[in-house]
């Protein structure tokens, strides 16, 4: 038993010695391999065994995230990476003597490309960090894929706000090279999404990619489309509830005494509502002022002016009847009067309405009753308006703002 035992221990010692032996050869191997492909070479020429022909490089960009989108300064903040590959002349072997397809260099060791953001928000930046990787194969294809967060330049045209779109872009060109050194290619005509994660506020719509042949840039395009739906629940709807509250003061009679207060609370609580609400609109005004910032002017105007009209209107209404009514005062009832429901009512009573308000005694108070209806239907009119060219100007756009 113990010569069993003792024949196993001596089989294990010898399989030990034998995979670390192996093992030592395979990584001598790969480090004369690796010095045999890597040694001796001069980064700063280009990978071709011909001078004068150039080097293809072939790229996409592949969005992950879109972080932030800040229309006042105008800067697009992406995360993500670029995918650029080219063929080093310079490097091949056989795989099959070797038994290495790939192997993974520090970007320093071999030739690499220059890249900068063309549209940087923070000056000449380039697209790379020095802690990046390429993969090598055995044709001498090099893959180069990095990655970062990327702040450009992209001026918002914030006019139909918050149902806008924007189209932003990404620019890239290489540094220190000419066309023709070397030729960029994109390899698809739109922005990778594999992996990308919806953001909250953007919807990403769809992207393209173009060339200019001379630069060698190439510029990745991305349509954002902002989701409403915040905003209009919480900034378009409460102030028409207000504006829509503010027409109910022609109602209330004029002998509660709430008028003005009832006008005036309304007209306040517009202006605190913008107040708080002011965050939430774009503070800019290039290309030109957004709709909703008109809108929600034009509610404030509009408030003002049903203060001021209901202000006339118990001016009127109260008067003392000794004090004599004018002729036009006299004309305005009777031609608001007729413009009314009354006609209708004359004419199936077989009456003529100018006889019938000529011989009827008009008071102080009729004439601040008519004004009421008129002030009422009015400004009923003007929101209605106002309303119709906001959505207009956000689904096809006026041609005067545009």
């Amino acid at each position: 038993m113990k010569m069993k035992n003792s024949g196993y221990v001596a089989i294990m010692i010898l399989m030990v010695l034998f995979f670390r032996e192996s093992y030592s050869v395979s990584y001598t191997n790969f480090d004369a391999f690796f010095k045999n492909i890597t040694g001796g070479k001069n980064i700063n020429l280009r990978p071709v065994l011909d001078h004068k022909s150039k080097v293809n490089i072939y790229m996409f960009f592949h969005l992950i995230y879109i972080q932030e989108f800040n229309e006042v300064e105008g800067k697009l903040s992406l995360t993500g990476y670029f995918s650029i590959s080219w063929v080093d002349q310079t490097i091949s072997w056989n795989s099959t003597e070797n038994e290495i397809d790939i192997v993974t260099l520090e970007e320093h060791i071999i030739w690499k490309p220059s890249f900068i953001i063309g549209n940087s928000y923070d000056g000449v930046k380039f697209i790379h960090k020095d802690d990046t990787v390429m993969r090598v194969q055995s044709n001498g294809l090099v893959t180069w894929t990095p990655g970062d967060n990327y702040e450009v330049v992209c001026n918002a045209d914030v006019s139909r706000y918050p149902f806008d779109t924007q189209i932003c872009k990404l620019q890239i060109l290489p540094w220190g090279y000419t066309s023709e050194e070397i030729d960029v290619i994109p390899i698809y005509d739109s922005v990778v999404q594999y992996w990308f994660n919806p953001q909250q506020t953007w919807q990403f719509i769809e992207s393209s990619v173009a060339k200019d042949k001379e630069l060698q840039l190439l510029e990745f395009s991305m349509t954002l489309k902002r989701n409403p739906m915040f905003f209009v629940l919480n900034l378009i709807l409460p102030i028409c509830v207000m504006i829509i509250l503010n027409i109910f003061v022609f109602l209330l009679p004029p002998e509660s005494g709430e008028r003005v207060g009832y006008a005036v609370t309304v007209l306040l609580a517009i202006a605190v509502f913008l107040t708080i609400s002011s965050d939430n609109l774009p503070a800019t005004s290039s290309p030109r002022i957004s709709s909703i910032s008109l809108l929600l002017f034009s509610d404030v105007v509009i408030s003002a002016v049903i203060v001021l009209m209901v202000i006339l209107s118990l001016r009127y209404y109260h008067r003392d009847d000794n004090y004599p009514i004018s002729t036009f005062m006299r004309g305005f009832v009777i031609v608001s009067r007729i413009l009314r429901c009354q006609v209708c009512c004359c004419i199936r009573k077989k009456e003529k309405c100018y006889g019938k308000g000529n011989k009827e005694k008009i008071k102080w108070t009729d004439v601040g009753k008519e004004i009421d209806i008129v002030c009422g239907i009015f400004i009923i009119v003007v929101i209605l308006v106002v309303n119709a060219l906001y959505i207009i100007d956000v689904t096809v756009g006026l041609p005067g703002l545009d």
